[in-house]
């Protein structure tokens, strides 16, 4: 046709020139992805941040160069290694105890007790089971005694520092004079007989106590 059709009959026409069947079919359906391919399971560290401060580890090497892993939540009750692993920002730097008293048997030590006593601040426990353990942590050898005190002192461990320093002053209560306070520690008289007698004469109240 020489002329155009009216708009109102194109659709009609194009409706004509359509293969056979085509009001038969049906776009395919979009199959909808599966969940796990459209989102990445999320970590639980990134959901719950405590959970990861939780799960981190430290690793300590000792003045004897053996490197022990210990959990941050736990290591941090020292107020030293709290503060080295503040300034170095990076929990994967092994963290070196220049002290000598932080040997690796010194260290074990230490660490059983700080878990112990984090374990007993998150369950709460009663003074009576506290103390049970604080006075079996107690019953060990002068030398360990003595050790662990200076490691105590080293790290900031405040409640370690004064459990040990008791065991010590109660073992002092037990004795009389002060030689016997030498004698019970194997502490090694410096002065002269001279200058014990000037002593004697200075504080005779240390030694009215043999009378007693």
């Amino acid at each position: 046709c020489a002329q155009p059709w009216p708009t109102k009959h194109c659709w009609r026409l194009q409706l004509f020139l359509l293969p056979p069947g085509s009001f038969d079919r049906q776009p395919p359906l979009r199959q909808p992805q599966q969940q796990h391919e459209q989102q990445q399971q999320p970590d639980s560290r990134t959901l719950c941040p405590a959970m990861a401060d939780n799960d981190e580890e430290i690793t300590l090497e000792t003045y004897d160069k053996h490197q022990v892993k210990v959990a941050k939540k736990i290591a941090v009750r020292s107020a030293i290694i709290h503060m080295m692993i503040e300034d170095a920002g990076d929990v994967n730097e092994v963290v070196p105890l220049a002290d000598k008293s932080c040997t690796l048997h010194i260290i074990q030590r230490v660490v059983e007790y700080l878990k112990k006593h984090e374990e007993f601040t998150t369950n709460s426990a009663e003074d009576e089971q506290i103390n049970a353990f604080d006075k079996e942590f107690q019953e060990q050898s002068d030398e360990i005694i003595f050790q662990t005190i200076l490691a105590a002192n080293f790290l900031d461990i405040k409640n370690l520092l004064e459990l040990m320093c008791k065991k010590v002053a109660d073992e002092i209560k037990k004795c009389k004079t002060p030689d016997d306070i030498r004698d019970r520690f194997n502490i090694r008289q410096d002065y002269t007989p001279e200058e014990v007698e000037d002593v004697k004469k200075a504080h005779p109240w240390i030694y009215d106590k043999s009378a007693k």
